[in-house]
């Protein structure tokens, strides 16, 4: 697989840019591990990643560099662009590229440009499916940031992900080619291996595919289990599952269900074990969902829903006829396990 990184020349006062520092000493090749291995079902193979680097100028032609290497047919898996953020203190990864020039200095050509579109089109997100990143998991500490400035960092990435997107280039998993721009500290504050650490990190989760861990309650009345129906509108719209959702940063499968039954159904449930863990090939990611035991207190309302956030209906089904049901992904499996149960 083939991976690009940017940096930028010097500019201002700077005698050097440690963008292009981190760039230019990376290795041309690199061996990348699955950053969800202990997630996923199947371990997967390492990836053999060469690496091609770019210092770009500080100017309008440095701006378009890599789009016009896109739009002449040049094939990337991972687009990486880095740059100076001189008045940060850590490395942020930049998840929105404004549609908006406005320099306070000018670049290295001499051009100032103040409060101008770019495009005209509105701002771009980019496409690095971050939502389902664990920073926490990283090397060394990151953060992300939706602001990229208004100057060249900026306008690179702006460039480069609106070529992307009129041009509908793709990667292997026929998502939209992965991309995304790097803010590094001065040197001073964060040094070039660290940096170099976040850069690998980040190519790992932009090439595998992610894995996100989900957690769903199984809450037992007489003979019947309590699923919930999809809203109109959802992916899944009227669809059936066991109520629950995506863990946040820092939970367990049992302390996030207590919140997610809360925020779904307005429930209050205990959590008492882990029941088993099934997982679900999507597209574009796979679902590692927990199935947990849960006991409530008093009496749920099923045909109350005005309270729900994210279901239609809710539904006391019996133990016996749950493979009767239309599931989402690995529910079905589940409700096979427990009418065998």
């Amino acid at each position: 697989m083939k991976v690009l990184l940017t940096g930028f020349h010097p500019f201002a006062q700077h005698q050097t840019n440690i963008s292009w520092q981190v760039a230019k000493s990376f290795p041309d090749s690199a061996t990348i591990a699955d950053p969800w291995a202990t997630l996923r079902k199947r371990q997967l193979d390492v990836i053999q990643v060469n690496v091609e680097t770019i210092e770009l100028s500080v100017d309008l032609s440095g701006s378009k560099v890599v789009s016009e290497l896109l739009r002449n047919g040049h094939k990337y898996d991972a687009i990486i662009h880095i740059g100076l953020a001189e008045k940060s203190l850590q490395p942020r990864i930049e998840r929105v590229a404004k549609d908006l020039i406005d320099m306070r200095i000018e670049d290295n050509s001499g051009r100032k440009i103040v409060s101008t579109a770019i495009s005209g089109s509105g701002d771009l997100s980019s496409n690095i499916q971050h939502q389902y990143w664990k920073l926490e998991n990283f090397s060394n500490e990151v953060i992300f940031s939706d602001d990229a400035g208004e100057y060249l960092c900026n306008e690179t990435l702006y460039r480069t992900l609106d070529t992307i997107h009129n041009l509908q280039i793709k990667d292997k998993y026929s998502r939209e080619l992965p991309c995304f721009f790097l803010h590094l500290p001065l040197e001073s504050n964060y040094s070039i291996s660290r940096c170099q650490d976040i850069v690998k990190d980040c190519i790992a989760h932009m090439l595998y595919l992610p894995v996100i861990e989900v957690a769903a309650a199984l809450i037992e009345n007489d003979d019947s289990f309590l699923i919930a129906k999809r809203s109109e509108g959802d992916e899944f719209a009227n669809k059936w599952e066991f109520p629950g959702g995506k863990l946040e940063s820092g939970e367990t499968p049992l302390t996030a269900i207590e919140r997610e039954i809360m925020e779904e159904l307005t429930l209050k449930v205990r959590p008492i074990n882990n029941v088993g863990t099934w997982h679900h090939q999507l597209t574009d990611k796979e679902i590692c969902l927990h199935l947990i035991k849960c006991q409530y207190d008093g009496i749920i309302d099923i045909d109350n829903t005005e309270s729900l956030t994210a279901h239609s209906q809710l539904m006391w089904h019996p133990k016996n006829e749950l493979i009767d049901i239309e599931w989402i992904g690995s529910d079905g499996s589940i409700a096979q396990f427990l009418q065998q149960e």
